[in-house]
């Protein structure tokens, strides 16, 4: 887990000077990746262990997370 898209499109959702929207394609271009990797870091977003996170970008990941645990399934 180095340096792939997928830790791009997240750390890009982490990034507090991101706008909204800029944090919210991140996140769908995250879910879109459809990879065990991409599944790792949106349930880091879910989770968000760290309060790192506000509400809203959260309920996104969370919702965006679900349509990715069901394609694997």
């Amino acid at each position: 887990m180095g340096n792939s898209k997928e830790y791009e499109f997240y750390l890009a959702a982490l990034d507090n000077n991101n706008s909204l929207l800029g944090r919210r394609r991140a996140i769908r271009r995250l879910s879109k990746c459809g990879t065990e990797e991409a599944l790792y870091y949106m349930n880091e977003l879910v989770v968000d262990r760290y309060c790192l996170l506000p509400d809203w970008t959260r309920r996104i990941a969370r919702e965006y997370y679900v349509c990715l645990c069901l394609e694997f399934l």
